[in-house]
């Protein structure tokens, strides 16, 4: 079974594969692996990294096996995704087998493998698909010790969620989550009959993290100083209750509602599930669910309800969808077998449900992914371009917000890493900060889409639009060359509109003009 699994995570993503880096964070831990394989230290842009080591870690091998086979560095970003998109998947499918029963880990495993967040940031080289499986094999490890009682599982739990911290900083949030589960379910047991409890998570959990404590020390002389220290985030940590609120409100709206949970459909077969589960007072499911998705909430709560924030809860959600699934397609047969339908005929029309209810959302992520993927390769394409074809070697190139990285926080560090610049070889500055233009014979690079009006994606493109005209007419630009992306696949398009989202306003269709001064 973990090798049908494998093909449903390898194969759709292949056409996805290329020696391809975007945006900010993707580029700073791949720029870390390459300080760490060129220099031996754990620097980003020669400066001391915000983010932990865990994911530029464990590029390196990709980075080299990529080399030894004769492609290029940057493609062992997309298998390292790769690598840890199927871990995360194959320990979705044992925790659905240990809890529930092969189906429903076969089905939230497949959601997993295909939904929206995980895909897309499992082809580029985030970190989010590293934590994420390091979350679900230490919950998994968790639930096997429980049975074997093995001080080896019970280490390589707390080991592994270490390592899910060492990935992503918010992962600490799930520290509690095996104490509340055992202490909830009346598995306090454990702690007694197990006196070593205690003495193997605490050293499995140290163990996992440090690589980090000594990455922290080597920067800092501190072990315990986190690199996002340097963001002095002093003055943003205000309690706001509606804020607060009005967050808690959207995770439970995304919940329902949107893509990355396949609509209201897959919500209403987990609450089938969930009032079979009440009624069966399966109190081990509630202890682990609740606290996995309440836990996995509190820094979305605070810091936005971005998707890919909310990927450590969805394999949570994901299995209670599918455990209503399975419960709908058993209620089913049974109506059919008393009618007198084979079960063999049960079995093909719930599966062809199944596909006819669900597979519009697969398609979905697949047009997203590919406008996102053509979207980095244009990208690249314009930002090389005008870098090569700059006459002035200290010009620099003003963009959008989107590809230039440049927000408050960063600025307030004095970070400077992004595809844009990494491509360009240029010193990149940000539509939204006139202030950091230079008056020089700089170039302007723009992604046409983002300034029309049916992009609703960013709340002052037009304002951004604005600003771009009067930079072209203010410094006398003319059009030096245009990028524009391949078109979706009109057979997935058509498919889209099978789904819930019918417009495709917000999918990518890159369109990049370069602008320089008229020469």
């Amino acid at each position: 079974m973990l090798f049908v699994l494998f093909l449903i995570t390898v194969l759709p993503r292949l056409q996805f594969q290329g020696p391809y880096l975007y945006n900010g964070d993707p580029v700073a831990y791949f720029s870390g692996a390459e300080s760490i394989l060129e220099h031996g230290k754990y620097l980003v842009d020669g400066k001391t990294p915000i983010w932990p080591i865990g994911t530029s870690l464990t590029l390196i091998p990709f980075i080299q096996l990529s080399e030894i086979l004769g492609g290029q560095a940057e493609s062992g970003a997309f298998w390292h995704g790769m690598f840890f998109i199927f871990l995360a998947v194959a320990f979705t499918y044992l925790l659905g087998k240990r809890i529930f029963n092969p189906a429903t880990g076969i089905i939230a495993a497949i959601f997993v493998s295909l939904a929206e967040s995980p895909f897309i940031h499992s082809i580029n080289s985030a970190s989010d698909p590293g934590s994420l499986a390091m979350l679900l094999g230490a919950i998994y490890l968790m639930l096997l010790f429980l049975d074997t009682q093995s001080p080896r599982d019970l280490f390589l739990s707390f080991f592994m969620l270490g390592l899910a911290f060492v990935f992503r900083w918010n992962y600490v949030f799930f520290l509690p989550l095996f104490l509340i589960y055992l202490v909830g379910d009346r598995r306090i047991w454990a702690f007694h009959l197990y006196p070593s409890f205690w003495f193997l998570g605490f050293f499995g959990f140290v163990a996992g993290i440090s690589i980090q404590l000594v990455t922290n020390y080597s920067h800092f002389g501190n072990p315990l100083q986190i690199g996002y220290g340097q963001l002095d985030y002093s003055e943003q940590f205000i309690f706001s209750g509606f804020v607060y609120i009005k967050n808690m409100v959207r995770i439970m709206y995304r919940m329902l509602f949107t893509w990355d949970f396949f609509s209201p459909l897959l919500a209403m077969f987990g609450v089938l599930a969930i009032i079979g589960l009440w009624k069966e007072k399966r109190r081990d499911v509630f202890w682990l669910i609740m606290p996995w998705v309440v836990l996995g909430s509190l820094s979305v709560v605070y810091f936005g309800v971005k998707p890919r924030l909310l990927m450590p809860i969805m394999p949570a959600m994901f299995l209670i969808g599918a455990e209503g699934i399975v419960r709908a397609f058993y209620a089913l047969r049974k109506s059919l077998l008393a009618s007198g339908v084979s079960a063999r005929v049960s079995v093909i029309a719930f599966v062809l449900m199944g596909i006819i209810l669900f597979s519009p959302m697969f398609v979905r992520t697949l047009l997203h992914s590919h406008g996102h993927f053509q979207d980095k390769v244009v990208m690249q394409q314009a930002f090389r371009w005008a870098g090569d074809n700059m006459s002035n070697p200290e010009g620099r190139i003003i963009t959008q917000p989107y590809y230039a990285g440049q927000n408050p926080d960063w600025l307030r560090a004095g970070w400077d890493v992004w595809a844009s610049k990494r491509y360009s070889g240029r010193s990149i500055k940000s539509l939204e900060f006139p202030e950091t233009w230079a008056t020089g014979n700089d170039w302007a690079v723009v992604n046409r889409f983002w300034f029309e009006g049916s992009s609703v994606r960013f709340e002052n493109s037009r304002e951004m639009a604005a600003r771009f005209d009067s930079l072209c007419t203010s410094r006398n630009y003319e059009l030096k060359m245009t990028f524009e992306a391949e078109s979706e696949p009109r057979f997935l398009k058509k498919l889209n509109m099978l789904t819930y989202y019918p417009v495709d306003f917000l999918e990518y269709r890159p369109f990049f003009e370069v602008w320089g001064p008229v020469e």
